[in-house]
């Protein structure tokens, strides 16, 4: 008896198929609107996967707060928001920086410049392995989210987005071995290339020359050179430094000032046009003079953080201490005369005489 099916293709073939498939796909990829219009429904498609799979980490976080008791609860409320005052002061563009921008433009006559758009997002899935350094965020083109979006935290440069769905978008980190982003040194204004290498903890400066004048310990701060990242923001620390006499080019390491590894939320930030026109126009030196001005601002945040935090203690010593001293002051005993020696009567009669 005949089977109703014919043979399927040998394996070889079908193997040779899915080769020549993936290789005009990789072709194709980013190279038409088409492939791009796939890629976006493809992700949109994939998105519901994203909130399921996140799913019963919510579940079990709910599960938990119910079963913590009151009291915990609020002492957990009580450090979060002791945390939350310190990261307020820590992040960047914060009200008071802004205020101080605008005092700063107006004795320089130049005209204010529009406050960027920021927007919060939650990390749903991250890939961070050597070959590839994304995450997933639940913001997508329904949210404003668009390709090439920077994304900062609390403390410095996250990534950009390559790919927005519907609801979801996927941030390509600075540290993929296919980012790079233009920064420059605030010490001395020095412009170079930072690179990802594949992990977390790690940057490379690419085509440095060993005369550069770049030392362990500079700040890296984006120059805004590429239209992607406005100027000022932290990206990194100059960490190791090897200038090895028979290669032309230094090998610099840098160490990430975010948190790449324990990233949970996420900054978006949409830049406006003034800005980044703006940025064409600044030179190396503006671009110190913008991040000093930003780091001063942040330390004198700090400092009036600090004494509006110790002058209530200060105060309330200054009003203890009177109570203090009149509880234990000793009450002073009012002078008695001191006795007289007796008299006789003839000397008593000779005083009434006088």
């Amino acid at each position: 008896m005949k089977p109703i099916f014919g043979k399927a293709p040998p394996l070889g073939i079908r193997l040779i198929l899915a080769v020549i498939a993936s290789i005009t796909l990789i072709l194709l990829d980013g190279k038409t609107d088409s492939m791009s219009r796939a890629r976006s429904v493809m992700e949109t498609a994939v998105g519901g996967l994203y909130y399921l799979a996140n799913s019963p980490r919510t579940v079990l976080d709910g599960v938990s707060d119910n079963l913590v008791d009151t009291n915990k609860l609020q002492i957990e409320n009580k450090v979060l928001r002791e945390q939350l005052r310190e990261k307020n002061a820590d992040l960047l563009l914060l009200d008071q920086l802004k205020v101080e921008n605008q005092r700063l433009r107006l004795l320089l006559n130049s005209p204010l410049r529009t406050d960027e758009y920021k927007k919060i997002a939650e990390v749903l899935t991250a890939e961070t392995d050597v070959y590839r350094q994304q995450v997933v965020i639940n913001q997508g083109e329904r949210d404003g989210a668009y390709v090439g979006q920077p994304v900062i935290d609390e403390k410095g440069v996250i990534g950009q987005i390559i790919s927005v769905g519907e609801n979801t978008s996927r941030v390509l980190l600075l540290t993929d071995v296919t980012h790079s982003i233009p920064v420059q040194v605030l010490r001395n204004d020095v412009r170079v290339i930072a690179s990802g290498t594949g992990h977390a903890d790690e940057l490379t400066l690419e085509n440095v020359p060993r005369s550069a004048d770049i030392e362990k310990g500079d700040l890296l701060v984006t120059s805004g050179l590429g239209g992607r990242f406005v100027e000022g923001y932290p990206v990194a620390v100059v960490q190791s430094i090897s200038r090895d006499g028979g290669n032309y080019f230094a090998t610099i390491k840098a160490k990430p000032l975010a948190s790449l590894d324990r990233l949970r939320y996420l900054l978006l930030l949409w830049p406006s046009n003034m800005d980044m026109a703006k940025v064409k126009s600044m030179t190396p030196e503006e671009v110190r003079q913008l991040v000093e001005q930003r780091l001063n601002s942040q330390a004198n945040n700090e400092q009036s953080k600090r004494q509006a935090i110790n002058k209530p203690k200060v105060l309330d010593e200054q009003q203890a201490e009177p109570n203090h001293k009149e509880t234990i002051e000793p009450e002073i005993p009012p002078v008695m005369p001191q006795s007289e020696e007796p008299v006789s009567p003839e000397q008593q009669e000779h005083r009434d005489e006088d």
